[in-house]
């Protein structure tokens, strides 16, 4: 079928993406494996879903976190699942590939300082903002907010960073490096 193979394409081309999303989200490595395939499944046979879609990687992205939410109601409390809206990290894993090789331990260290210093939903917003390069409309909804809510947030985080001068220049030559690339 023509829609194998394009669904196929999608897989390879996010699945790096959403795993890592998920373990930032702070779910377990089979877990996020089981809804990612269960997403997945549920595109085969409604392919069709995926025509009005404007943005796929966003769109996958909101389908994995309902689904991890989904299977994780299972065995959470109520009252734990606000918990997992302030644990979202980002393991500066996702970022070795934007660091200079002989500088990576260093600048990892610098950068789990940074991270450190922002509060969960603050990494998660940069995260989306800024390594995967979501809008701010996408990320609200993602993180049930305003837009405006958003870039508020984003704003404080990166004000946070910038207290501390070296660590936000360390951030931003990590970014403009990416995009060089």
């Amino acid at each position: 079928m023509p829609g194998d193979f394009k669904i196929e394409k999608i897989y390879n081309q996010y699945i790096d993406d959403l795993l890592s999303y998920g373990i930032g989200l702070g779910f377990h490595r089979e877990l996020i494996k089981d809804a990612i395939q269960d997403i997945f499944y549920k595109l085969y046979f409604k392919r069709n879903e995926l025509k009005g879609v404007n943005n796929t990687k966003y769109y996958l992205f909101q389908m994995l976190k309902n689904r991890l939410f989904d299977l994780s109601k299972n065995t959470i409390i109520t009252d734990e699942i606000d918990i997992y809206k302030n644990l979202f990290t980002i393991k500066v894993t996702t970022l070795d590939q934007m660091i200079v090789k002989e500088d990576q331990i260093e600048i990892h260290n610098k950068v789990e300082k940074l991270l450190d210093m922002l509060t969960g939903r603050q990494r998660e917003a940069i995260y989306l903002r800024f390594i995967q390069e979501m809008s701010y409309d996408e990320i609200a909804s993602l993180l049930d907010m305003t837009p405006q809510a958003t870039r508020n947030l984003v704003f404080r985080a990166i004000e946070r960073i910038r207290q501390k001068e070296d660590l936000f220049i360390v951030l931003l030559l990590l970014y403009s490096d990416y995009l060089l690339n």
